[in-house]
């Protein structure tokens, strides 16, 4: 008989004891990696008990003692570690009444070099010269790692964290620094304010030879980003982000920065992108660090999306928090579907919503397989919640958010996130509440139509035909191999020359429109398209009238029905070579992608046919652009220059192109190549 996998209970604390406020004093040794900590948690015991027991992992107790916080008695008692579980339980002689108490421990550390906990970063200046920095990553279950505490989401708390550093030491936590004490062997003692109530997975503090740019004020907000030293030079653009972020999302959510400054934190070895710490956001250094004279768009891209991710947090996911890990794909589908809607108002130019249509491809692969999984499922232990950190939790989540807030409206929908901010902030909560929000000020049945988005794998595929009375909209379950039968209450939105209209798809349902016909417009919904012979003939026909998203939407929806065996190549020919004056650089990739499979199957035969066909494809727009800018090119028609040339060369095989990319490679590979990047990426 096989053991009984682990329940959720099995890993959860106890609530004889909780938290609400800690106290905590760190002194790193840089050169020995260990620190040491002692720490004062006021707890309140709801009922009578024999111990108290928290989370520790890999931190050594000296001692520990609880005081009555009505009599002032102090109950000594004896701490024991279990290693494997990462508790240690504080057992008095004597039971422990009702009441409020403090819980005093001391404890030493490692700074260990696994990027996670109370960890070393080490990085070396331009002279060679080795510098070691102490910081922090405790998403998700490693705050224990740092200091004893109650290691779980819901049992939020305040914070005050004291530092002892060297005196040319920076010193950085989530709150503004309150004071500074020079000691009297040489280290000062940094004090920091008092946190906001919230999960010690956010508690940050970062030390070492840093520097700070000087504060800008936004809206009464200081805001610095902190870097190793000789980056100063680049950090302009990450300010200007997220200066521009934070103002967005206080309008956006209806409710001020929750807390009193922020510090984006450059940090040379990070496993993560970055982390959403309230006020110490810590980042991967090349995702905050970027001189925009040298990136190309997809990096400038790249830096504003996680920059406005993780601000994003700052109310989604730290003010109000996910009760447990099952509840981890809401914070990053959310922030994600964030950083979208933020970078689109930060530079409208790059038609962020347009690129995020490959993004929702990349979940659309693994979501049309038959080993997908739900973007919410049971999760037991913490270490379960890495399996959400994916293109699921990620790409498929924001999508369905972005279909749900297009159909129900944008203004709604940020009504019904505004009325979930204000009715569980500081506190926990689960999908469901999010759901019953968005129901409320819509007054549509948004829990009974998310449900089964969320909780089961796969997507709906709308198969479109026409009848007497209009078009036919029946749904099945698209998948590339396999006998699927899932259902789901499909929110549909489609256009023809008498309006656009929705209509939940649940059974098949006969809508009344005009000619010119569109199923997912706007380009939003998370479900592929089908048309019949004839109506996917007229789509192709009328295929640049459309919106650059439907135009990407038809393509890709083609030929992933190629993939699965649904449509001939045929049909996807048809539509891309109605395409070839196409200018915007995001439907290139679902058009030069699926050429790029045909090239790998087509016999040899017929392979210098398909170049011809590409080359034919892709050279009215190259010969319109040229291969140097122009002045007044945005970014996206430098990228779309650079897609040109590669597909040219690449795909076509154009000889003329090879030829000048290999004359212009030396000039490209220069030190000091004037080169635009995005041709020279292409070279």
């Amino acid at each position: 008989m096989s053991a009984q996998a682990p329940t959720e209970t099995a890993y959860r604390l106890p609530r004889n004891a909780v938290p609400r406020h800690y106290a905590i004093t760190l002194e790193p040794d840089m050169a020995a990696a260990t620190f040491t900590g002692t720490v004062a948690i006021d707890l309140a015991v709801r009922e009578p008990s024999r111990s108290v027991i928290f989370n520790t992992a890999e931190l050594e107790l000296m001692n520990g003692t609880l005081t009555n916080a009505t009599s002032g008695a102090v109950i000594e008692g004896d701490l024991a570690t279990d290693e494997e579980a990462e508790r240690t339980t504080f057992t008095p002689a004597d039971t422990i009444a009702p009441g409020d108490y403090t819980l005093r421990l001391e404890f030493t550390g490692v700074l260990n070099d696994q990027l996670r906990g109370f960890y070393r970063s080490v990085y070396k200046d331009d002279d060679g010269g080795e510098h070691v920095l102490a910081t922090t990553q405790f998403e998700a279950t490693d705050a224990r790692r740092a200091f004893p505490c109650w290691d779980e989401p819901d049992l939020k708390a305040t914070f005050d964290v004291t530092l002892i550093v060297d005196s040319d030491h920076l010193a950085v936590s989530n709150a503004a620094v309150e004071s500074e004490e020079m000691l009297a062997d040489g280290r000062r003692r940094v004090a920091f304010a008092t946190t906001m109530k919230m999960s010690t997975y956010l508690v940050a503090f970062v030390v070492g030879s840093l520097e700070a740019t000087e504060p800008i004020d936004v809206d009464g907000v200081p805001l610095r980003v902190v870097h190793v030293p000789g980056k100063s030079h680049l950090t302009g653009f990450a300010l200007e982000a997220g200066a521009f972020a934070l103002r967005f999302f206080t309008d956006y959510y209806g409710s001020p920065y929750p807390g009193d400054k922020l510090d984006m934190i450059g940090i040379p070895d990070f496993a993560f992108g970055a982390m959403e710490n309230l006020g110490a956001v810590t980042y991967r250094e090349n995702l905050l660090l970027i001189d925009p004279a040298k990136a190309t768009q997809a990096e400038m891209m790249s830096v504003a999306d996680v920059i406005a991710h993780e601000l994003a947090h700052m109310w989604f996911g730290d003010l109000v928090t996910m009760k447990w890990w099952n509840g981890i794909w809401l914070n990053e589908a959310f922030a994600t579907f964030m950083e979208i809607t933020c970078v689109d108002a930060f530079r409208p130019e790059w038609k962020r919503w347009l690129a995020f249509c490959a993004e929702r491809v990349a979940s659309y692969e693994i979501d049309g397989l038959a080993s997908t999984r739900p973007v919410e499922f049971p999760v037991a232990s913490p270490d379960e919640a890495n399996a959400m950190f994916d293109v699921l939790t990620y790409q498929k989540g924001s999508s369905v958010l972005r279909m749900l807030e297009q159909y129900l409206g944008a203004e709604t929908f940020r009504d019904g996130i505004r009325l979930y901010l204000r009715n569980h902030a500081h506190g926990n909560t689960e999908t469901e509440d999010l759901w019953k929000a968005l129901g409320e000020a819509s007054g549509e049945p948004v829990a009974e139509m998310m449900q089964r988005w969320i909780f089961q794998g796969g997507h709906p595929q709308i198969e479109v035909g026409s009848d007497d009375d209009g078009y036919r909209l029946s749904q099945r379950h698209f998948q590339f191999i396999g006998d699927p039968d899932k259902r789901w209450m499909v929110p549909v939105v489609y256009r023809s020359s008498i309006g656009t209209d929705r209509v939940i798809v649940e059974d098949p349902v006969t809508v009344a429109a005009g000619d010119r016909f569109i199923v997912n417009a706007g380009g939003d919904g998370y479900y592929r398209v089908r048309y019949d012979a004839g109506l996917i003939d007229e789509v192709a026909a009328n295929i640049s009238e459309l919106g650059a998203a439907e135009r990407f939407t038809v393509v890709s929806d083609t030929w992933a029905n190629v993939l699965a065996g649904d449509s001939p190549a045929q049909a996807f020919l048809t539509v891309v070579t109605r395409l070839s004056g196409e200018r915007e650089a995001t439907v290139w990739g679902p058009i030069l992608g699926g050429l790029g499979e045909l090239n790998r199957v087509v016999s040899s035969d017929n392979r210098p046919q398909l170049r011809a066909f590409v080359r034919d494809l892709v050279r009215p727009g190259l010969d319109a652009m040229e291969w140097a800018p122009r002045a007044g090119e945005t970014d996206l028609e430098r990228k779309l220059r650079g897609i040109l040339i590669g597909a040219m060369g690449g795909l076509g095989k154009d000889g003329a192109t090879i030829e000048r990319a290999r004359s212009m490679l030396p000039a490209v590979m220069a030190p000091d190549s004037d080169i635009d990047s995005e041709v020279a990426s292409a070279v």
